[in-house]
């Protein structure tokens, strides 16, 4: 099973024409530039076996010849498992598919349940490049998907590496996007037609399981796991712009993890750069958190009171953080269209896969980005892990604000966990790696909760304050105060158990060693 290395970039329909027609793409041309139209269909069972496992099997025609693909995910940030064969016909032929052909896929298996799922149709324009002495394949690709009666359009750039190191793809896909205003191509066509047919372009998007390899340098599993990252937060602009309020929360979600990636691995990243990255993920942050703290206000705080004995006064408060919420979907909404989060997520993208921290030339910061992940995972998840367990054994003389830098440092030790899973998988490894993310998940929930009842409490003095609003001050602040004393019943309850997963998370067995 071979690998390809690519990446794509959004753009307009003009822009394509533009490139098309621009001299200097002309000048960098090394062979002769070909125009085929691709019509693919794509395949999977009535369950989406392929799509939940990150695959895809699709069958192109070029030409009257029909070639059929199979992809899965490969150890990497811009890597994918590829198997492509010739066939006779439009359908899948799947006698031949081996296990070591398809990754371990057994697609043999499948073969009866197979059926059409989506097409894509797409005029492409190939353009063989030598940038930098490396041998690269442009395609422009103007087109749609289709499935049924829904049509998605199609204009994009995709970049593959023929030979040479993949910095040369974001060197060159640097330059396009400065010339052509593009957006990081954050979702593959296969995933467009899932969406598609599935009704789910506004539908938020939840983080995918990250595969990394033992031996494989910490440099590139960083690339891994932010580049997961950064795809699990952008494939949610959409469903911000909806207003749901689960994408507005996995969008943030994507960026806490990516945030917790760079302080991972912050000893190999050191540099202006990534500060400023670090600034501008963290100025999309702050713009996503009041439709999400308003949000949880209303779900889990007003809303019980709604069912006690006296129901009125949450109602109006309720409606008065409603329209705050809104407030604070729409400034979410106009931060994720704005050109600042295309250049956000554009250039983290740049700089993740080919940033100034790769290419340092001082002997400490090429030996970090050189170790095996296996050792790096192993020595990082340790220090964090005595960490935590120190600070849990002084919980009960902890502030507020102590106690949420604890829960920020439990929640990055299971991001931790979650990204290095894939190099824990044996079977004792991952009953003890279970074990562990179970202890630091509750954890996590009863100081999540812990903080919950500060945040409430602030905000129970900005919007129910006498003094600061004029319209319903008493029934709102009778609110607060309800929901405020229902809240504090339950802290000790919190602490307890607080204390109580802290001495379990202590006796917790290593499972990284």
């Amino acid at each position: 099973m071979g690998q390809e290395t690519e990446l794509k970039l959004e753009v307009s329909r003009q822009a394509t024409r533009r490139l098309v027609a621009s001299r200097w793409l002309k000048k960098l041309a090394c062979g002769p530039i070909q125009t085929k139209r691709l019509v693919s269909v794509y395949y999977d069972t009535d369950g989406m076996t392929l799509r939940d496992k990150q695959s895809m099997l699709r069958v192109r025609r070029i030409d009257g010849r029909f070639f059929q693909t199979f992809k899965a995910p490969a150890a990497g940030a811009m890597s994918r498992l590829e198997w492509e064969v010739p066939i006779r016909g439009p359908k899948p032929d799947l006698h031949d598919a081996r296990k070591k052909d398809t990754g371990g896929f057994n697609l043999r298996k499948l073969r009866k349940f197979l059926k059409p799922i989506f097409e894509t149709n797409v005029s492409r324009r190939i353009v063989p490049i030598r940038y930098h002495g490396i041998r690269l394949e442009l395609a422009v690709d103007q087109g749609q998907v289709k499935t049924g009666r829904h049509r998605l359009p199609i204009n994009e750039i995709e970049l593959e590496l023929k030979n040479g190191r993949p910095g040369v793809i974001v060197a060159l896909a640097e330059r396009l996007a400065g010339e052509l205003d593009a957006a990081f191509g954050v979702a593959s066509k296969a995933e467009r037609g899932y969406a598609l047919r599935e009704a789910e372009l506004d539908q938020p998007v939840h983080a995918s399981p990250i595969i990394l390899s033992p031996q494989m340098p910490a440099a590139d599993a960083f690339e891994a796991i932010a580049m997961s990252c950064l795809h699990h937060f952008a494939a949610n602009r959409r469903a911000v712009m909806a207003k749901r309020s689960e994408g507005v929360h996995q969008m943030r979600v994507g960026l806490r993890r990516l945030r917790a990636t760079l302080t991972l691995f912050k000893e190999m990243l050191r540099g202006p750069q990534t500060e400023h990255i670090e600034a501008e993920l963290k100025w999309l942050t702050e713009e996503l958190g009041p439709a999400r703290d308003m949000d949880v206000l209303i779900e889990e705080a007003i809303d019980p009171l709604l069912v006690s004995a006296e129901p009125g006064p949450a109602r109006i408060l309720k409606t008065d953080i409603a329209t705050r919420r809104d407030d604070g979907f729409a400034r979410a909404g106009a931060a994720v269209r704005s050109d600042r989060y295309r250049l956000v997520v554009l250039h983290t993208a740049f700089w993740i896969m080919g940033g100034s921290w790769r290419k340092s030339r001082i002997d400490l910061a090429i030996a970090r980005r050189n170790m095996p992940v296996r050792d790096f995972a192993a020595r990082e998840l340790a220090r964090r892990a005595a960490k935590v367990v120190k600070r849990l054994d002084k919980i009960e003389g902890l502030n507020p604000r102590r106690r949420h830098k604890l829960r920020i440092a439990i929640k990055k030790l299971r991001y931790g966990v979650e990204f290095f899973a894939s190099l824990y998988d044996g079977k004792r490894m991952k009953r003890r790696r279970k074990k562990f993310a179970a202890v630091l998940k509750a954890l996590q929930s009863s100081l999540g909760k812990l903080n919950d009842i500060r945040v409430h409490r602030v905000l129970a003095g900005r919007y129910a304050d006498p003094k600061r609003c004029r319209r319903f001050a008493a029934p709102k602040a009778f609110a607060m105060g309800l929901l405020s004393g229902r809240e504090r019943s339950h802290v000790r309850a919190l602490m307890k158990a607080a204390r109580r997963d802290g001495t379990r998370l202590s006796r917790c067995r290593p499972f990284w060693k």
